[in-house]
């Protein structure tokens, strides 16, 4: 018996200034994806403030009366949508853990998660995770950008230099 490959969900561009995607599993939760231009994540360090993003995940409406369980379908259809919104090679996205409830930490794991079963869809994309912060705030960041992206040494540089300035000054 042959193994029949899983396919994403189809989803639907919204656009606007967050570049908004959208898609519904088949437990009707929504979802919805952003890409919100976020050029001061780098300070003024051209070129590549220009293409920086900041990638937001949320659930839009969930009819369950719990969280959503776990979708093998989610992770395909996040590369998808990660290869149609990284057309340019120059891309940067900057994944930042919410934690206005505590569970900044699930929200990692379960990205990270994400992220690692998308890579059997044929992402083609490199992700550096950072965790920096004070005792009283604390964040699960990643980096995301295309394996051919020109500017990705400087980028890590710059990246890693504003995860310093977050860092406990008691450490």
């Amino acid at each position: 018996m042959q193994n029949t490959p899983k396919k994403g969900y189809e989803f639907i561009y919204l656009g606007g200034i967050n570049n908004t995607y959208i898609f519904i599993t088949s437990d009707q939760v929504v979802y919805e994806l952003k890409f919100k231009p976020s050029s001061y994540i780098f300070g003024k360090q051209p070129p590549f403030t220009e293409f920086a993003y900041e990638f937001v995940i949320e659930v839009a409406e969930n009819p369950l009366p719990k969280l959503p369980p776990p979708d093998e379908c989610i992770p395909i259809t996040l590369a998808t949508i990660f290869n149609e919104f990284f057309t340019l090679k120059e891309t940067v996205v900057v994944y930042i853990c919410e934690n206005a409830d505590g569970r900044a930490n699930a929200r990692n794991r379960k990205f990270n998660q994400w992220f690692e079963q998308s890579g059997r869809a044929g992402l083609s994309f490199v992700k550096f995770d950072y965790h920096f912060g004070t005792g009283t705030e604390f964040f699960y960041t990643s980096l995301i950008m295309r394996i051919d992206n020109p500017q990705m040494a400087d980028i890590i540089i710059s990246f890693q230099k504003l995860s310093l300035g977050y860092s406990d000054p008691e450490k």
